[in-house]
C-alpha cells in the first residue's frame, strides 16, 4: 500500500486540533465502523459527514483529497476483503502502474487502486478502478486518457470506474466504453458495489 497520506492521517489531524477534536473523533468511530463492516451504507454515512463539516475540515484541497482517498481506501477494502485474488496478484492502492517499457525507458502512471503483479517499482496491471467522488465532464476526461494510456500498453487489462455522484449524461459515458469496461455508481441508491465484486471475480 503506497498512498502515503491516508484518511485516518486527516482524521488524527482533526482530532490534535481543539477546534475540531469532536468532529474528528466522530469521524473516527465512522471510519472504524465502516472498516469493520464494508457496507456501503456506513461508507456514506462518512463521506456524508465530512462534506456537511466542510466549512471545519479546510481548504479545498484538504477536504477534496479526504474524501478522495477515501473512496479509494473503500474500494481497496473491498478488493482485499471480498475478492479471490489469485495468489500471484495483490491489490495495490496509490501505486504507478507501468505504461512504457521500450529500449531501457520505463516510465509509470499513478493508479488509484490496482490488481497486478509488481515490477520493482511499478504494477504489472490485470485490472485497474479510478475512483471518482463527483464525475463530470472534466474528471471523465482524465479517467479516460488514464485508461488509454494503460490498455495501449496492457490491451487485456481491465479499466473499472467507480464514482459517488455522476455530473455528466448517460451519451458521454457510453463514448469511453472502448476504454472503460464498466462504470459502477458506489450510491446507496444505487448501490453497484456486488455488480461491482461480481465482475472483478470474473476478472481471475
Amino acid at each position: 500500500m503506497a498512498r502515503k497520506k491516508k484518511p485516518i492521517d486527516y482524521i488524527n489531524g482533526l482530532i490534535l486540533n481543539p477546534k475540531t477534536e469532536k468532529l474528528g473523533r466522530k469521524l473516527h468511530e465512522l471510519y472504524k465502523r465502516w472498516k469493520k463492516t464494508l457496507l456501503l451504507t456506513d461508507f456514506m454515512e462518512f463521506v456524508e459527514t465530512i462534506e456537511k463539516n466542510k466549512a471545519f475540515i479546510g481548504l479545498a484541497q484538504f477536504f477534496g483529497k479526504f474524501r478522495a482517498y477515501s473512496l479509494e481506501e473503500y474500494i481497496f477494502c473491498i478488493l482485499q476483503r471480498k475478492v479471490k485474488i489469485p495468489r500471484n496478484l495483490d491489490v495495490y492502492w496509490g501505486e504507478k502502474c507501468l505504461i512504457l517499457d521500450e529500449n531501457a525507458e520505463k516510465y509509470g502512471m499513478e493508479v488509484d487502486v490496482a490488481v497486478g503483479t509488481k515490477i520493482n517499482e511499478f504494477i504489472k496491471p490485470k485490472l485497474v478502478v479510478d475512483a471518482k467522488i463527483e464525475l463530470d465532464a472534466s474528471r471523465f476526461k482524465t479517467t479516460l486518457a488514464s485508461f488509454v494510456l494503460i490498455k495501449n500498453s496492457f490491451p487485456e487489462t481491465k479499466c473499472f470506474l467507480v464514482y459517488l455522484k455522476r455530473e455528466i449524461d448517460e451519451t458521454l459515458l457510453k463514448l469511453g466504453k472502448s476504454w472503460i469496461d464498466s462504470y459502477y455508481c458506489f450510491n446507496p441508491e444505487v448501490d453497484d458495489v456486488e455488480r461491482f465484486l461480481k465482475d472483478v471475480n470474473a476478472c481471475f
